[in-house]
């Protein structure tokens, strides 16, 4: 990216820019790329592992939704900036009469996705914060996501950057109320507990950043599943989830991100 960006904050680390670092992007800054650089060190490079996996995660998950589940609805909450296999992608190459709403708080992703998706009426982009499930619902009901049919949502690596004095549970459970049967869950989400120290180490440099970090340990992160029943293998570390057959080995042996599909009965 350029140095230059007109009514962005380009001094303070962005989590957007950062994730879009790790994936190799060009769309950051030199203060996203010095907290990425940050985070790779205290990961030991394992987040760009990560952040790949997340990424194949949602893939896999979509194409599961679309293919063998028949949703036709999808709201990608948290969105984040456009990269390859994104969910529109994905859920119109299996199922090309799906709906794919997407939804960010963030100036820069607004921008890129509002250029990327221009043209496609399956596909919208509506800027929103995931924190006022009231709004995001009435907004994506007037873009034509329909409540009264099934609905993939998904909170994917955006729920770990909703800290716990702004509840976060019954975020997701606000959003849980309104979904009709059928409809499904997404969520990845960092793990505290392989490694615990390096977790809030890295909340410690995205507390510099414009939005707080805060890894859970696995039981909290299964308490955003309630209400759903889980899809099998249930909430495991992402590489677990339904892998493919030629799926490569971790370098670090484990992933502290756990991710799971749940469905509303």
């Amino acid at each position: 990216m350029t140095e230059q960006a007109p009514g962005f904050d380009v001094t303070q680390p962005n989590v957007a820019r950062m994730y879009d670092y790790y994936l190799g992007g060009k769309n950051h800054f030199p203060a996203d790329r010095a907290a990425a650089e940050r985070i790779i060190e205290l990961s030991e490079g394992h987040v760009r592992e990560a952040v790949r996996e997340n990424r194949a995660f949602l893939g896999r998950a979509v194409r599961y939704l679309a293919a063998e589940c028949g949703i036709r609805q999808f709201l990608d909450l948290g969105a984040g900036l456009p990269t390859q296999g994104n969910v529109h992608e994905i859920a119109l190459e299996h199922a090309p009469d799906s709906l794919v709403t997407y939804v960010d708080n963030d100036a820069v992703v607004a921008a890129h996705a509002r250029a990327l998706l221009e043209g496609d009426p399956r596909v919208r982009f509506l800027e929103g914060d995931l924190r006022g499930p009231e709004e995001i619902v009435a907004a994506a009901s007037a873009a034509g996501i329909a409540f009264d049919r099934p609905v993939a949502l998904l909170l994917v690596a955006c729920l770990h950057f909703v800290p716990d004095e702004e509840d976060p549970e019954g975020i997701v459970a606000a959003y849980r109320e309104v979904l009709p049967s059928g409809s499904h869950i997404v969520i990845s989400h960092a793990c505290s507990d392989p490694v615990p120290e390096a977790m809030a180490a890295a909340g410690g440099v995205y507390g510099r950043a414009n939005a707080p970090f805060e890894a859970r340990p696995a039981a909290r992160i299964a308490r955003f599943f309630d209400g759903f029943d889980l899809v099998e293998p249930g909430t495991v570390p992402l590489n677990e989830w339904r892998p493919e057959l030629d799926a490569l080995p971790l370098r670090g042996g484990f992933l502290p991100v756990l991710g799971g599909v749940g469905r509303r009965a």
